[in-house]
């Protein structure tokens, strides 16, 4: 999801002064700890790749997983508002049903005993078949309903609150960001108390940011030792390049630039001779974000950031404040040259080649002001110039043509080995002989931010056992909670199995591991990078059949399919519809459009291409047709080959690639080789 999080109502108190009085933005009363839980929200809905209007829609069924319980309360009030208009929040420990009214919520503090759990599922059963949404906000999911656990829309993971989250805070709150940060050892143990604590009347920002800092040292200095996580346990605290793994394209232009700027310094070269201009683009939380603080600690500059949702957020969203806010962003870059400017969230900004809509010219006025800036850096001397977005595709085509962010380079999920040394990183000195390997197999298709989740889960564990950590907690963290059945269990490794038996077959060597780990929406992953050589009509038939092999399996071996292809925007069927419409729409592999260029679709806007276009779905539809064929039959020549891969993971739960070629390999004696007929 690349558009910013703009709340439906405002929670911000209405200013002391007029509309008319002028007075600056730390005047306002804004809540510092609905300011930083807006902020943290919009991350986390990026994070599970769910829309606004996806979690806003009646009947919807929602987690939201919260760092710690101090968070709880503030995120409930956060989403009354800002998604619930405002309507009464039925509590779903009360024991009474709500009105239709209202919706559930569910913010459990502690266990409760049986006989409370059951009749939360009660609750919860009514009030969904009911069509009344529930909104579960927790740090313990354990403390849930299992069947709310079980059938929930969506998972929003809530990120850590770090320095750069508190840049940005400020920055709202404010109107300017501060000119000291907290470090992120200190954001760690921000709570919503001392965000609150810290408010004075007539603060300027950076005021705001020295009383929290001693507000967070005094709780410090209070708490046990144990709780104290020491700075060398994560990359996050003091990020350098050297830390990062599995960015490895990143951090070698980021080491040229560092020795660009020797050379600079030392007047061997011009500025204009430097690459200062990086476009960076992956999923969500794969340490774009980390790279440009990591980069700036290594090359010992200063770091100025800044985004669309930040400046959008500043005095009321008008266009006059957040071209205002903007250019304070950039003065400020400017003012502390040699330094780095990072934009991230750039692909919230529109392409105005695309917009359609009323407000057309107010968000092109903003685009333009952007690229105003982005020239004004450009043309003088000392910024180093790093953006980062989800989605590249979507981006204005003059935000990356030559001058401005005119490198490009695509951050991917990290693979087992870059895993293994992520954990190391936050591991610190815990585990210091353990290999990790195993369990950064188990963690397939997790990101860094996941691999810290992981840690500090394992320590919570540790610490709630009263000893050192094991391996054994790292695993039970990765592992999360799994109270799915034999037969469900079953059932999602055949599923996988199909996907995987597929991929080896018809794209040898681009499978990189399999796993049961349930993880958010997903049950299970097939995990593989793209084949090499260029994208073919062959090649988007073989990624078909790949994504509909996982049905196939189950319809072949246990029957009928489940509804586990289907669901969400990240589901097999999402996918596959989206690839099929795309090769018809957008890269001329359908004979009957010919070589007409239709639009690019992507899931949340296929539905409205397909409403307007009722051809584009009939034609995807016999691609996926034909896929699905050709994906049963595959499954039927290879029956035990899926089988015997399918107890091999209910055994161990994860596989590598490898593991997995061989598997295949020893089963599939006899059996053709290739494309499935």
């Amino acid at each position: 999801m690349s558009s910013s999080f703009v709340p439906r109502r405002s929670y911000f108190l209405t200013p002391e002064s007029s509309e008319e009085d002028d007075s600056s933005p730390s005047d306002h009363a804004k809540d510092p700890a609905l300011t930083a839980a807006e902020l943290l929200l919009t991350k986390g809905l990026e994070l599970a790749d769910v829309s606004l209007d996806f979690v806003s829609r009646d009947g919807a069924v929602c987690i939201v997983h919260v760092a710690n319980a101090d968070w709880v309360d503030i995120f409930q009030t956060l989403w009354t508002w800002t998604i619930r208009d405002g309507r009464h929040a039925h509590n779903g420990k009360s024991g009474r049903f709500p009105s239709e009214n209202d919706w559930m919520a569910w913010a459990p503090m502690e266990d409760s005993t049986p006989s409370e759990k059951a009749k939360s599922s009660e609750l919860f059963a009514h009030a969904v078949s009911s069509g009344i949404p529930v909104t579960a906000f927790t740090a313990n999911v354990d403390w849930l309903p299992l069947d709310l656990v079980r059938g929930a829309d969506c998972h929003i993971p809530v990120p850590l609150f770090t320095s750069l989250s508190a840049d940005q805070m400020v920055a709202t709150m404010f109107g300017q960001p501060p000119d000291k940060m907290l470090t992120d050892e200190q954001a760690q143990f921000v709570t919503p108390r001392l965000l609150r604590l810290a408010r004075r009347v007539g603060q300027t920002a950076t005021d705001y940011v020295s009383r929290l800092a001693t507000l967070i040292d005094a709780d410090c200095a209070a708490m046990p030792a144990s709780v104290l996580v020491k700075s060398s346990a994560s990359p996050r605290i003091e990020p350098t390049l050297d830390r990062l793994h599995g960015m490895d394209e990143a951090v070698a232009w980021a080491q040229r630039v560092g020795r660009d700027l020797d050379a600079f310094r030392n007047q061997t070269i011009g500025w204009t001779d430097i690459d200062r201009g990086c476009l960076l683009s992956g999923p969500p939380g794969c340490g774009k974000t980390l790279f440009a603080r990591a980069m700036a600690t290594t090359l010992d500059l200063p770091l100025v950031s800044g985004s669309y949702s930040q400046w959008h957020g500043t005095n009321g969203a008008h266009q006059g404040d957040l071209l205002k806010a903007m250019r304070k962003t950039f003065a400020d870059a400017r003012s502390k040259v040699p330094c780095i400017l990072f934009l991230d969230e750039i692909d919230s900004f529109p392409n105005r080649g695309t917009i359609t809509h009323h407000y057309a010219e107010w968000e092109i006025q903003v685009v333009n002001g952007l690229l105003s800036e982005i020239d004004g850096v450009d043309s003088g001397v000392g910024v180093i110039l790093i953006g980062a977005c989800n989605h590249p595709h979507r981006l204005d085509p003059a935000l990356i043509r030559s001058g401005r962010l005119d490198r490009h380079i695509c951050v991917s999920l990290p693979d087992k080995s870059a895993l293994a040394l992520i954990l190391r990183e936050h591991l610190g000195d815990d585990l210091p002989n353990e290999p990790l390997l195993g369990a950064a197999l188990m963690a397939a298709g997790s990101t860094g931010a996941d691999c810290e989740r992981f840690v500090r889960g394992a320590r919570r564990l540790a610490r709630e056992a009263g000893r050192s950590m094991m391996v054994s907690d790292l695993l039970d963290e990765i592992r999360g909670q799994d109270d799915r059945s034999e037969q469900e269990l079953w059932r999602i490794a055949v599923h996988e199995a199909g996907h995987a038996v597929a991929s080896c077959t018809l794209q040898p060597d681009t499978l990189t591991a399999v796993t049961l780990r349930s993880d958010g929406n997903l049950a299970g992953a097939a995990l593989s990078k793209a084949a090499a050589g260029a994208y073919l009509a062959s090649t988007l038939n073989l990624d078909l059949v790949t994504l509909l092999a996982g049905r196939a399996a189950e319809e072949v071996i246990l029957g009928s399919p489940s509804s586990g292809s289907g669901g969400t925007m990240m589901s097999d069927l999402a996918q596959a519809t989206t690839l099929a419409a795309t090769g018809a729409a957008a890269y001329g592999f359908d004979g009957a459009a010919g070589l007409l260029w239709s639009g690019l679709p992507e899931p949340h806007t296929l539905q409205k291409m397909l409403a307007k276009d009722p051809t584009l779905g009939a034609r995807a539809g016999v691609a996926l047709d034909n896929a699905y064929t050709q994906a049963l039959t595959l499954v039927k020549e290879r029956r035990k080959v899926v089988e015997a891969l399918a107890d091999a993971l209910l055994e161990k739960r994860a596989l590598d690639g490898i593991e997995v070629a061989l598997i295949v390999a020893l089963h599939s004696s006899g059996l053709p080789v290739g494309a499935a007929s």
